[in-house]
């Protein structure tokens, strides 16, 4: 599928720009920083220095969502260093997917297993390595005078590149005919559209636009997957396929260095926001702090609540997928599902953890 750009509309280049985001000389206050020699041994060390830049593609600029926000904060406090990795981090492609699949970056997010599938359906290189949570980060916005998902037959519904399958699920669960609305594909992040009338009904993320229309004080109504108790996940982290295999070691040790980022900014929350806000604005990008902070209380908050019970944060698994899986072929958007055995790896990220607390070097 094709992935989505920005969720405020950044203005994206096709040109690919590296906005390299190297460790400035203030840390914050509670993290650990990085040690003055690497912490793996020699031969590791060099095994990983071997590999090569990794770099990782954000799909949402600067943005601080779950999956985005901990790689610049692993690279600002020295976590990739410390485990003997040089990252580049791109902000700007106007296609992630294909740049990843292409093998010119090597990670890159998803917003979820759904979106995950549908891309490797599509022919793109992928694999999913780690999941943010067994919940949706989407919804469906519509202005005042929709108070019902079943009031959008006959009107139009707003969505970016590719209607969720969740939101198909949402509509079904609401008594909606999907096939008497009227679907409109929208490249305008603008969540204003439904008060102004432009759209009846928006596609929209629970942690970007709903909070944007809370902000204005509007008067909108938002209807999410989980008050139709409709399962789902957010936030996938995705490698090129060829390379997690052919450098394993390399990929599961990036993967460590972003959790233990992760694992402090679910601790320190306005820390982490604020070395994403220096490296965006060193790069000459606007950046709403107050948005970015309101962004990922909410998304660090369904990452506390909806980690798979038991396991470590971002460990995924089959039976997290699947229902996703199975809504794919249901609602027709794929007439062939990917293998959940192809399509993702449960033991990458779950051998990083003993217990539920990552081991770190």
């Amino acid at each position: 599928m094709a992935r989505r750009l920005t969720r405020r509309s950044l203005i994206a280049t096709g040109a690919l720009a590296l906005a390299l985001v190297s460790g400035a000389a203030w840390v914050p206050a509670g993290a650990t920083t990085h040690a003055a020699r690497p912490l793996l041994d020699a031969a590791q060390c060099a095994a990983n220095r071997a590999v090569g830049p990794i770099t990782y593609a954000s799909p949402f600029g600067f943005d601080a969502s779950a999956g985005i926000l901990d790689v610049f904060v692993a690279d600002h406090l020295g976590y990739f260093t410390d485990l003997c990795l040089t990252v580049n981090i791109v902000t700007n492609a106007t296609d992630v997917n294909e740049l990843v699949s292409s093998g010119r970056a090597q990670m890159t997010n998803e917003g979820s297993a759904a979106d995950t599938l549908e891309a490797i359906a599509g022919g793109a290189n992928l694999v999913g390595v780690d999941t943010s949570g067994d919940t949706s980060d989407y919804a469906v916005i519509t202005g005042p005078s929709i108070t019902t998902l079943r009031q959008l037959d006959g009107h139009t519904l707003g969505y970016y590149n590719v209607l969720p399958v969740v939101i198909r699920e949402m509509l079904a669960r609401a008594g909606a005919n999907i096939a008497r609305i009227h679907l409109i594909a929208d490249t305008n992040y603008d969540p204003t559209q439904v008060l102004q009338g432009t759209v009846e009904g928006l596609q929209a993320y629970q942690s970007n636009q709903v909070i944007t229309l809370r902000a204005l004080h509007a008067h909108f109504h938002e209807f999410t997957p989980q008050q139709f108790a409709i399962p789902g996940t957010y936030h996938a982290m995705v490698a090129h396929a060829t390379f997690l295999h052919r450098h394993r070691v390399a990929v599961a040790d990036f993967m460590r260095a972003d959790l233990h980022a992760l694992h402090y900014c679910l601790a320190h929350p306005s820390a982490c926001v604020a070395i994403e806000g220096a490296a965006a604005r060193a790069a000459g990008v606007p950046f709403a702090t107050s948005h970015e902070n309101a962004v990922w209380s909410l998304e660090r908050r369904l990452t506390l609540t909806s980690t798979v019970a038991g396991r470590g944060v971002g460990v995924q698994t089959y039976a997290e997928w699947r229902p996703e899986a199975v809504a794919l072929r249901r609602f027709g958007v794929l007439a062939h599902v990917p293998a959940l055995a192809r399509a993702e790896d449960v033991s990458l990220v779950a051998s990083l953890y003993r217990g539920t607390t990552l081991v770190w070097p």
